[in-house]
């Protein structure tokens, strides 16, 4: 293990009928909340009733911004902090999935900060002020609930970038799994790529020879993650299964799983980010074109890591048996693949309904993110040839 900070200052209250507290927390913090949310899923499933019930009952007043999209969208984030600043909103409550609480965190840093807010995702300035957040999780996948994150797309640019500061850690995240058992079978199987992806970033691009405890965290939790969708591909009400699937989405890009594993790096999430951006499909969707793509790409390079994470978290010890290495590998890479199938998420462009990918694009805004981000060693003909294997 290499050397690491980890401070998640996020209280975490787990369980059905957490949000009872929701209204006396966020009048701990303030007593005029800007109530962030999508489109009217909350509202038909009750949810939204529950939390303004709740900071009502608290004497907390309310103003709305409803309205973000599945990949949340600068000028509606500026249209968020334009109000809160004119309602004098003194706390943010977010009440949705991950795109939701990215874009109340971008709106909580806008609220207090002056000029263009679009220098904070390019890296021109840092953060220095936010409105506390609260963070109520529906649709776990991000794990923006619990981490510093926040992603959003400039819709002028197409670029897809983020940014992250202590200060956009929300206070307290809620996470009822109750909330989650009406999310319809292929957002969940999106959600439940995504929530892979966090953890299969660093397992198979880290260097440590031995990392007994990260690596154990990455493969029981990857392998609830599995179960728990096979579960609810039986029964999508499974309360048990949603459960696990919120926790674990809440844990693996909390910044628990990663730290200290020697050599992590996110290439999948560098080439996934200009999908999303430019054709707003959902971004487990992205992630489960892009992997088998990245994979076939690094196989000779990671092998052995592929390798375990057929036998550890796949399960596929006999079918791998007696086979060359290289034979092994492809045959996880394969498997994989026929579970994002089972599981209704695609697997190339065509399949994603990007019938035109614009190669070009997507690798000058990979080549941004992977110099932003610290992803060494892609040229851009690497990035190419991982999208021609995606099917480009």
């Amino acid at each position: 293990m290499q050397p690491f900070q980890l401070q998640i200052p996020t209280q975490a209250r787990f369980g059905v009928g957490v949000l009872d507290s929701l209204g006396t927390e966020t009048a701990r913090l303030g007593k005029n909340a800007l109530l962030v949310y999508g489109k009217q899923s909350i509202k038909r499933n009750g949810v939204y009733d529950t939390v303004m019930a709740s900071l009502r009952e608290a004497g907390v007043s309310v103003t709305e911004h409803p309205g973000v999209k599945p990949n949340p969208v600068l000028a509606h984030v500026e249209e968020g902090a334009l109000l809160a600043k004119r309602a004098g909103a003194d706390v943010v409550v977010a009440v949705g999935g991950g795109s939701v609480i990215d874009a109340a965190k971008a709106i909580a840093l806008g609220a207090r900060e002056t000029g263009d807010l679009w220098d904070f995702f390019t890296r021109k300035r840092t953060v220095s002020a936010a409105l506390p957040l609260l963070a109520v999780q529906t649709v776990p996948a991000s794990s923006s609930e619990m981490n510093a994150v926040s992603v959003i797309t400039n819709d002028a640019t197409k670029q897809k970038f983020s940014v992250r500061s202590p200060l956009l850690f929300p206070k307290i995240a809620f996470l009822d799994p109750a909330l989650t058992t009406t999310i319809p079978m292929e957002y969940t199987a999106y959600a439940c790529t995504d929530i892979l992806s966090h953890m299969m970033e660093g397992y198979f691009t880290s260097t440590d020879p031995w990392a007994p405890v990260q690596d154990g965290m990455v493969e029981g939790i990857s392998r609830a993650v599995i179960d728990s969708t096979d579960r609810l591909l039986l029964d999508p009400t499974d309360l048990q299964a949603r459960s696990a699937i919120m926790w674990a989405g809440a844990l693996a890009w909390s910044g628990l799983v990663n730290a200290g594993v020697g050599g992590a790096t996110i290439p999948n999430h560098m080439l996934e980010h200009p999908l999303s951006a430019h054709h707003d499909i959902a971004h487990g969707a992205g992630l489960s074109i892009i992997i088998p793509g990245w994979l076939k790409f690094a196989r000779d390079r990671v092998s052995n890591r592929i390798i375990r994470f057929g036998r550890e978290i796949l399960r596929m010890g006999e079918s791998l048996s007696g086979l060359s290495e290289a034979a092994q590998a492809d045959l996880v890479i394969s498997t994989l693949e026929q579970w994002y199938k089972k599981i209704g998420t695609p697997i190339t462009f065509a399949e994603g309904g990007i019938t035109e990918p614009l190669v070009d694009e997507y690798t000058v805004q990979a080549m941004v993110l992977g110099k932003t981000w610290g992803v060494p060693g892609y040229t851009e003909q690497d990035i190419r040839e991982v999208y021609r294997l995606c099917g480009a």
